[in-house]
């Protein structure tokens, strides 16, 4: 079934107000996540300019301030869904919910093992200048509800709403502040332990592995839940906050590494979009980039390979097994044992090559301290230098951070050097260390294969002497 999840995003703390808009847009246009920006497209806008845009419409309206927009997230069942028809669904979704009146981007991430969509817009209608309102039971009865009604269009299993409004009415309170207080200290610890075993994680199946040994027991195939040791209920993590999903939690564990500057995929790809009739008259540059893109679509197909998906699963898995037997020369379950500790050995070899480069890269904390202080300051530099004068104290911070590179006889071109040595060097030792997981899993894997057969011909045997 596809659920929909409702999030917002506040007015920045302090500097550039829309730092959470502007984050957020830069997140689900990520080209890692969406083959390249493939599944990204726009309403009311060029996703390219959305920011901009969206601070024009705040400002023609004199509306800068307080909530900047407004997050939806639509996920779909593991394996129910293609990339092309989640996206041609989303499409569908912001073109009759938000309509003329929002400026919105939207895409589709297929990264982790169910596909979701993310929409992005503007707290300010760009028709009439009014905020987004967000009434009780907006969720309930109208969001939901056009989510299921699409899904049934394409097929697809739907949220039973009657059953949501049952379980509402019939879910236990907690009464008093002492249970309340309970339930609090316990997601406290627990968000701790979560955070502590990013931090130490190289991958989400070792962060899975500290948990274990924490003490935790892990459960929930499709949401991940953990249990204390004398805990009645397990607790779910992704209720805990946006930045407990397991998309989230795998994106801050295996953080990708910025890509060197080359031609944007987008501008060669093959890209989807939609823009619908709009009241407002499109820039010029926005007119070339919405040619541009038009040129490049192409039309949608309507396939359902998540019907043969299991089947290519196991046979994915088979020629992962395949491959290995061959490539370490397996003749016995002795061999197995061999490969396995081989690659355990092969993930301590890199984890002392990180200990190493982890000393290395201290000689350059300060310069790397610089560049990291620099990074949120680049989005209001430029708008300042694109001619928004609002931006001038931070672009003000970002010379003056310039200056201290400066005087450690660092170029910002040398900074960013260093950086992406030691970027690079991370990832190929991540890479390498995945590789060693996978051969020790395969490994493990055929030696329990290979451990059920042994048991399943002594079952045999033994019947067969029973005369059974």
């Amino acid at each position: 079934m596809a659920i929909s999840k409702v999030l917002h995003m506040k007015q920045a703390k302090s500097g550039y107000m829309a730092k959470h808009l502007a984050n957020g847009l830069k997140y689900i246009m990520d080209p890692d996540k969406t083959e390249g920006g493939k599944y990204v497209s726009g309403n009311n806008c060029v996703p390219e300019n959305a920011l901009e845009q969206m601070l024009d419409t705040k400002r023609h309206f004199g509306k800068l301030d307080k909530r900047q927009g407004y997050h939806f997230i639509i996920s779909f069942e593991e394996e129910e869904v293609t990339e092309d028809t989640a996206f041609e669904l989303i499409g569908k979704f912001v073109k009759e919910y938000l309509g003329p009146d929002f400026e919105a981007v939207y895409a589709i991430h297929n990264d982790t093992d169910h596909i979701h969509g993310h929409i992005i817009f503007n707290s300010v209608r760009c028709t009439n200048g009014y905020k987004y309102d967000y009434p009780k039971g907006e969720w309930e009865y109208r969001i939901q509800p056009l989510v299921n009604r699409l899904c049934e269009e394409y097929g697809l299993s739907t949220l039973d709403m009657e059953e949501v409004r049952e379980k509402r009415k019939r879910k236990d309170i907690p009464k008093g502040q002492e249970a309340e207080k309970r339930v609090s200290m316990r997601n406290q610890r627990i968000k701790k332990d979560v955070d502590r075993a990013v931090e130490d994680a190289d991958t989400y199946e070792e962060f899975l592995e500290l948990l274990k040994c924490m003490g935790y027991e892990l459960s929930g195939k499709k949401h991940l839940a953990v249990r204390e040791n004398g805990a009645v209920r397990s607790r779910r993590l992704d209720l805990l906050g946006e930045e407990y999903m397991e998309e989230m939690l795998r994106c801050r564990i295996e953080k990708p590494p910025i890509p060197a500057q080359q031609e944007d995929p987008r501008e060669t790809g093959l890209i989807y979009i939609f823009i619908p009739y709009r009241n407002r008259h499109l820039t010029r540059h926005q007119k070339e980039c919405f040619i541009r893109k038009y040129r490049a679509g192409k039309i949608h197909t309507d396939q359902k390979p998540w019907e043969y998906r299991s089947s290519l699963q196991t046979l994915r898995r088979l020629q992962e097994e395949y491959i290995f037997w061959e490539k370490h020369g397996i003749r016995s379950k002795a061999d197995l044992y061999t490969a396995e500790d081989k690659a355990a050995g092969q993930i301590k070899a890199v984890r002392e090559k990180k200990k190493e480069l982890e000393e290395k890269k201290k000689s350059y904390d300060a310069v790397l301290h610089l560049l990291e202080e620099l990074e949120p300051l680049e989005i209001e530099a430029d708008l300042y230098k694109e001619g928004y004068p609002e931006f001038l104290e931070e672009y003000q911070k970002y010379e003056a951070v310039c200056k201290k590179l400066e005087k450690l006889g660092y170029s910002l071109a040398d900074a960013r050097k260093a950086e992406a040595y030691f970027r690079e060097g991370f990832r190929e030792l991540k890479e390498q260390r995945g590789q060693a997981m996978r051969e020790k899993r395969i490994a493990g894997r055929l030696l329990s294969k290979v451990y059920q057969k042994e048991r399943g011909k002594e079952a045999r045997d033994e019947m067969q002497e029973r005369g059974l």
